[in-house]
């Protein structure tokens, strides 16, 4: 039985959208245990009113918390708040009570709690987000690392993340020979700054990486990769555009299809077509990261989550602990290590 840590305090929308999101998915996996975080009488409540989904009470549990570190909160309130529910919820993961853990509480909390509470892999220098990211290859994903855990990375930590992004893609995604790409302004081998030249290095260098090359932000999408590394700063950069990118993609075809019924009627045709493309680049099917390196399998989903998101968090996670993620990336880095040193 996999058992998730899910804190369900903290969000933009409360824990009851947390806790739905929850229970459906508890409703369509039988293997699984899921542990809720947060206040209890607010818990009780929301899974009274919640009942309609009826998945029997063993499923779940509830770990009382008195304490919340919302989007307001500083890094230091993860000491000073000893039992908010991140904090707990990380401890579990921690001392081995959970298999994981995620929250869509606030990142800077959430990314200080994991390296305080439960620290990085033996070796790793940083952790940093992951996320999984559509593509206009059918069944083809992009992993994008730091999306946003660092503001500034070393050559050394961007061949650390193709590694471990690598282990993780052949785990999760089932891909034996995972093609990796370094991000920058142009494909040619001498492009970018001291950062982008100096990793060019490493990773050409480190046969354990299916090395690429370069990759443009402007081929995110088109599937030419299966991971993509950079630092924290641009990777955000590159996550938020492309997100954007797709929502006003199809706002415009909304607004343009408002100024004559004849675009509507030729629109009419193609909506199965637009329904599809939509649910694919839709952000909240792909809500969910990763904090890499750390020891420890601890998701993060955005914010602003709905239940669709934290339905796709809880399916991230669920699929990490299933496919053994930490051991493999614990053997991944300790030969890595070992290599290192010979």
């Amino acid at each position: 039985m996999i058992k998730i840590a899910f804190d369900v305090m903290g969000s933009d929308k409360g824990s009851k959208v947390a806790l739905e999101a929850g229970l459906k998915f508890l409703s369509t996996h039988d293997d699984l245990e899921l542990v809720f975080y947060g206040d209890e009488t607010e818990i009780k409540a929301h899974l009274f009113a919640l009942k309609k989904y009826k998945v029997d009470p063993v499923r779940y549990s509830i770990v009382p918390t008195n304490e919340v570190i919302d989007v307001h909160g500083s890094i230091l309130d993860v000491r000073r708040k000893k039992d908010a529910s991140i904090v707990r919820a990380l401890e579990a993961v921690k001392n081995n009570s959970v298999d994981a853990m995620l929250t869509g509480g606030p990142s800077a909390a959430f990314i200080a709690g994991a390296q305080i509470i439960i620290g990085n892999l033996p070796g790793v220098k940083r952790s940093g987000f992951m996320p999984t990211i559509p593509s206009n290859v059918d069944d083809k994903v992009l992993l994008l690392l730091d999306a946003g855990a660092n503001l500034e990375n070393s050559p050394e930590e961007l061949l650390q993340y193709a590694q471990m992004a690598t282990v993780y893609s052949r785990s999760v995604n089932k891909i034996e020979k995972p093609l990796v790409g370094l991000m920058n302004i142009g494909e040619e081998e001498g492009k970018g700054k001291e950062l982008q030249k100096e990793a060019y290095k490493l990773l050409s260098a480190d046969k354990s990486i299916n090395f690429y090359g370069n990759l443009e932000p402007r081929e995110l999408l088109v599937g030419k990769v299966d991971v993509l590394v950079t630092d924290g700063f641009s990777g955000n950069i590159a996550l938020k555009t492309a997100e954007g990118a797709a929502k006003s993609i199809f706002r415009e075809v909304k607004n343009q299809a408002k100024k004559s019924i004849f675009r509507k009627m030729a629109l009419v045709g193609m909506i199965p077509t637009f329904k599809a493309i939509a649910k694919k680049f839709d952000y909240k099917n792909h809500a969910g990261a990763i904090l890499l390196g750390i020891n420890g399998i601890v998701f993060k989903s955005h914010g602003s989550s709905d239940v669709r998101s934290f339905e796709a968090t809880l399916r991230m996670t669920y699929q990490a602990v299933k496919n053994e993620v930490l051991v493999n990336l614990v053997e991944g880095m300790d030969k890595q290590n070992h290599d290192q040193e010979n």
